[in-house]
């Protein structure tokens, strides 16, 4: 079971990241969502409920998602979760931000749903196949 989080103060967008979910959830993809509605949200519950991934939206109202990820990388437990830096600014600038934020990817708004399996799949689920195959 993959422990998804989503970062968005749109309401609108947590319904259809929610659809997405369900559709991983139909294509053998188990997860469970959490998602939280402002920074400051986040900065309290990630820390309490560690997830496996983390798709954060940059441009939040008071602190930004880059500021969110910025303090969520400084915590020892969360350093290897991967956060996926969401925005409709699609700007190399935009990319090269969240990177120097900690972001380990960045996926220009609409989200689509085959972007989520896909960064999904390269970040949770090819790193997991090869561990157990090193077993």
């Amino acid at each position: 079971m993959i422990k998804i989080t989503y970062v968005e103060d749109e309401v609108r967008n947590h319904f259809t990241f929610e659809q997405h979910t369900i559709l991983l959830n139909a294509h053998g993809i188990e997860n469970v969502l959490t998602i939280y509605s402002s920074g400051e949200e986040a900065l309290i519950g990630i820390p309490v409920n560690i997830p496996d991934i983390i798709f954060m939206n940059v441009r939040l109202p008071g602190l930004s998602g880059l500021d969110v990820t910025q303090r969520l990388r400084a915590n020892k437990a969360l350093m290897k979760v991967p956060i996926i830096a969401l925005t409709a600014y699609a700007l190399p600038v935009d990319w090269q931000a969240a990177l120097d934020a900690g972001c380990n990817d960045y996926l220009a708004k609409p989200i689509h749903y085959n972007a989520i399996e896909e960064t999904i799949r390269r970040f949770l689920l090819q790193a997991s196949n090869k561990a157990q195959m090193a077993v």
